[in-house]
């Protein structure tokens, strides 16, 4: 009896030194792992990597996103939201004014770090108004997300889907739609977004593979609608036989539409966008839009805690976590849900 009594108390002994030494092991280990692999596809983590590791305390997360004006990065937010309740996290989410405030972003991401949080989620205006404080993030061993926009340098992660293939798929769909050719435009993002340049890099590569798809004007809409609206109806004006536009994200798509309405045009004009918000897909639904690239930006905020917790849990996440993306049609549009969570 006295034996078994002992065995136990041992078992109870080296497990809870095997429980402090995992602990210990995650406090010492790099936030910026060097890891071989430069990619993994998010539905390969668990397969890769197990499940994602119960964090032993509460944790706090802060999440500096690029606007909450826009409904894309109100779904982010969400998302992250979402995720970390489920592992006992407390975030505190911050957002510039509008996607242009950089200095504004930065101030906010300087002032969360300050604070010292166990994990630093961004989702940058550019791909370098944030590179001090990743750098001082580094220098802490504090990791840095980047969630969508913006890859930066040094981050221990990035979260997103391949913004050159959402451009090409834009390309592709309207290439399948109008066999027999057409004139073409493309209404792009801010100039300074690297999404909005891989977006319009995919979709001017796409084309080649359609040339009977003529891209008679690409100009900028800045991510904001009534400057895509302006935009477009210059475009129509100058080209009334337009036949699609692919504008680089949904929020100025919605402006294409309002400008081929004006002009008379929604039954002769494919107007497609990219990021799959409400908005968007209420619009496809009502056959107004054509059709919206997703990006599925609530699952990506809960993949940003996700990997936070990896890399915590001292997992080598790779640089690139791609996130999935899928063209959403009045066809198919019953298989999108929007997520079922308070906002």
């Amino acid at each position: 009896m006295k034996l078994k009594t002992t065995t136990t108390l041992l078992a109870a002994s080296v497990a809870s030194l095997m429980v402090a030494s995992v602990a210990s092991a995650a406090d010492k280990c790099s936030a910026y792992p060097k890891v071989a692999t430069e990619k993994v596809e998010s539905t390969d983590l668990e397969k890769t990597f197990g499940a994602v590791p119960k964090p032993a305390k509460e944790m706090r997360f802060a999440y500096v996103t690029k606007t909450l004006i826009n409904e894309f990065w109100q779904d982010v937010a969400a998302g992250v939201k979402n995720e970390a309740a489920k592992y006992n996290v407390k975030v505190d989410v911050q957002a510039a004014k509008d996607e242009s405030s950089m200095i504004e972003q930065l101030n906010l991401a300087q002032t969360m770090l300050s604070q010292k949080p166990d994990a630093l989620l961004l989702s940058p205006q550019s791909d370098s108004n944030l590179a001090p404080v990743i750098k001082a993030a580094r220098e802490a061993n504090i990791p840095t997300i980047i969630i969508d926009d913006a890859r930066t340098e040094g981050a221990s992660s990035y979260v997103g889907t391949d913004q050159v293939a959402i451009g090409g798929k834009a390309a592709e769909y309207l290439g399948e739609r109008f066999k027999d050719g057409g004139k073409v435009a493309q209404i792009e993002g801010a100039a300074g977004s690297p999404n909005a340049r891989a977006r319009i890099k995919g979709f001017q590569d796409g084309l080649k593979n359609y040339p009977k798809l003529e891209l008679v004007a690409s100009q900028p809409g800045n991510w904001d609608r009534l400057v895509a609206l302006n935009a477009t109806s210059n475009i129509l004006r100058q080209h009334a036989d337009l036949v699609g536009v692919y504008a680089n994200n949904d929020g100025m798509a919605l402006g294409v539409v309002e400008a081929v309405r004006n002009a008379s045009s929604l039954d002769k004009v494919a107007v497609v966008g990219t990021d799959g918000i409400r908005e968007a897909k209420k619009s496809v639904g009502a056959k107004e839009m054509s059709a919206t690239v997703a990006e599925f930006p609530f699952e990506e905020g809960q993949l940003g805690v996700q990997v936070a917790l990896r890399i915590l849990g001292c997992q080598e996440v790779p640089a690139w976590v791609v996130s999935p993306q899928a063209v959403i049609t009045s066809d198919n549009l019953t298989k999108f849900p929007d997520p079922s969570v308070a906002q």
